[in-house]
C-alpha cells in the first residue's frame, strides 16, 4: 500500500488544506498530459490514490489505524473494453477534480484582489479627498449637485457594505466563548473584531494624515484649513470612488472571461 503521506510529501499531522495543496502541486507536475517524464502516469496514479485516501476524513482515519483502504480488486472476467471505459471515466473524473480546484483557486484570487482593492483604494481615496477637499469647487448655489453627490454616496455605502459583509464572512470568524467539551478551531484566519478595528483605525489614520497634508499644501495667512470640510469630503467622496473602481474591476474580469 505504501506511505501515502510520503507520496504527497506531507506530515501525518497535515491539515486537509495542506493535503489538498500538495496534491494540486504534484498533479500539475506529473499529469501525463503535461509531464515529459516516462513514469509520469505511474507517479500520477500513486499521487491520486494517496489523495483519494488522505482527502477523505473517514478513509484517512482508517489508514492511520492501519486498516485496509485498498479498493476491491476488479472482476476477473471483465472485458478489455470495459476496463478501458473505466480508465477513461476515471481520467475524466480526475481532470474534473483538478479543473474544479483550479477554478476555486481562480475565484479565491479574484476575491482576494477585490478585498485588497477595498482596503488600498479606500485608504488612498480618503486621504486624497481629505487633503484636496473637492467640495470647495462647489459654490453655495450648487445645492442640487451636493444632493446628487450625497445620494451617490449613500448608494455606494449600501453596496459596499454588502460586499464588505461578504468579505468579513469569508475571511474572519466571530469570537465566541471557548467550550471545554467541544473545542473548535475556526476555519477563517482572522478575528472579526480585530479586522473591523484595523479598518476603522486605517480610516481614521487616512483622515488625520489627509488633514495634515491639506494644512501643509493650503497654508495661507489668516486662512485656516477647515476641519469640518476636510472630514466632510473624507466621508463623501471615498465611497463613490471605490464604487466606480469596483465596477470597473468587475467589468474588466467579465471582459477577460469572454
Amino acid at each position: 500500500m505504501g506511505d501515502f503521506y510520503a507520496t504527497l510529501g506531507v506530515s501525518r499531522e497535515a491539515s486537509p488544506d495542506e493535503i489538498r495543496s500538495a496534491f494540486r502541486r504534484l498533479a500539475r507536475l506529473y499529469h501525463p498530459d503535461v509531464s515529459p517524464l516516462p513514469d509520469a502516469a505511474v507517479r500520477f496514479a500513486d499521487i491520486t490514490a494517496a489523495y483519494r485516501v488522505l482527502g477523505n476524513p473517514e478513509l484517512r482515519a482508517r489508514y492511520d489505524r492501519g486498516e485496509s483502504v485498498a479498493p476491491p480488486p476488479p472482476r476477473p472476467r471483465e472485458s478489455r473494453r470495459r476496463r478501458a471505459a473505466r480508465a477513461r471515466a476515471y481520467k475524466i473524473r480526475i481532470e474534473s477534480i483538478i479543473n474544479d480546484m483550479l477554478e476555486a483557486e481562480r475565484r479565491e484570487a479574484e476575491f482576494r484582489a477585490e478585498a485588497v482593492l477595498f482596503v488600498v483604494v479606500g485608504w488612498c481615496s480618503t486621504l486624497a479627498a481629505t487633503a484636496v477637499q473637492p467640495s470647495l469647487l462647489l459654490g453655495p448655489d450648487d445645492l442640487f449637485v451636493r444632493l446628487i453627490l450625497w445620494g451617490a454616496c449613500l448608494f455606494s455605502l449600501w453596496f459596499l457594505g454588502r460586499r464588505l459583509w461578504v468579505m468579513l464572512e469569508h475571511y474572519t470568524y466571530r469570537q465566541t466563548l471557548l467550550s471545554v467539551t467541544a473545542p473548535s478551531v475556526p476555519a477563517q484566519p482572522f478575528s472579526r473584531s480585530a479586522v473591523v478595528g484595523l479598518l476603522l483605525a486605517g480610516y481614521a489614520s487616512a483622515l488625520v494624515i489627509g488633514y495634515w497634508l491639506g494644512t501643509l499644501v493650503n497654508r495661507r495667512p489668516n486662512a485656516p484649513f477647515p476641519v469640518f470640510d476636510a472630514v466632510h469630503d473624507g466621508l463623501l467622496f471615498p465611497p463613490i470612488t471605490l464604487l466606480l473602481l469596483s465596477a470597473l474591476h468587475r467589468w474588466e474580469r467579465a471582459l477577460r472571461r469572454i
